[in-house]
C-alpha cells in the first residue's frame, strides 16, 4: 500500500504560500501528474487588496471569495466571504480532484474558507482519504479543523518570504517519494 503524503505549508501572511504551492503544482504537472484543486489570490485595485478570488488549479476560471465591498455576506475583518463559492465552486472542484484520485491543492485552508460548512466537510475527507495534497494553512487561526489539518500532516513547512522556490522543491520531492 502507498503512504500517505501531505504537504502543509504556513507562514505569516505575504510570505508566499500560494506562490509556493503554485510553483509545485506547475512543476508536478510538468512532471506528467494529475493535479487539481483551488487557488485563492489577492485581487487588487489601485495598488491596494481589495479581495479575494477562488482559482480552480486545471481550468483557471475564478470566482470572488472575499470583497472590500458592502456585498452580502459573514465578514472577516474589513472582507464580506462569498460563501456560496466555497460551497460550490470550490468544495465541487476538490471533491472532482479527490474522485479522480489526482494530486489536491487546497489553498487556503482559514477562516475564511472554514466559514463554509460544506468547504470543512470536504476538508475532512482530504485528510482521510487523499493519498497526495498539498495544503496552505492560516498561520495563526485556531479553528479545530485547521488544528487537525496540521497534525494530519505528514511534512509541514513554515515559510518565510523568498523562500517560495525551495520550498516548492521540498514539496514535490516529498509528493515524489524523494523527501
Amino acid at each position: 500500500m502507498q503512504a500517505k503524503v501531505l504537504v502543509g505549508v504556513t507562514g505569516p501572511p505575504g510570505c508566499g504560500k500560494t506562490t509556493t504551492v503554485e510553483i509545485a503544482a506547475n512543476i508536478l504537472r510538468r512532471m506528467g501528474k494529475s493535479v487539481g484543486g483551488i487557488l485563492s489570490k489577492e485581487v487588487r485595485s489601485a495598488g491596494r487588496r481589495v479581495g479575494f478570488d477562488i482559482i480552480d488549479v486545471e481550468t483557471r476560471e475564478s470566482v470572488p471569495l472575499a470583497r472590500e465591498s458592502g456585498e452580502p455576506g459573514p465578514r472577516i475583518g474589513r472582507y464580506r466571504v462569498h460563501v456560496e463559492n466555497l460551497d460550490g465552486f470550490a468544495s465541487d472542484i476538490i471533491e472532482k480532484t479527490l474522485d479522480a484520485g489526482a494530486i489536491v491543492i487546497v489553498d487556503e485552508v482559514g477562516p475564511m474558507e472554514l466559514m463554509s460548512q460544506r468547504f470543512r466537510n470536504v476538508l475532512r475527507r482530504v485528510l482521510k482519504d487523499a493519498s497526495y495534497a498539498i495544503l496552505a494553512l492560516h498561520f495563526r487561526s485556531r479553528d479545530p479543523l485547521l488544528l487537525e489539518a496540521r497534525g494530519a500532516v505528514t511534512r509541514l513547512i513554515i515559510l518565510r518570504r523568498g523562500e517560495a522556490k525551495a520550498a516548492a522543491k521540498v514539496i514535490v520531492d516529498s509528493i515524489m517519494g524523494n523527501g
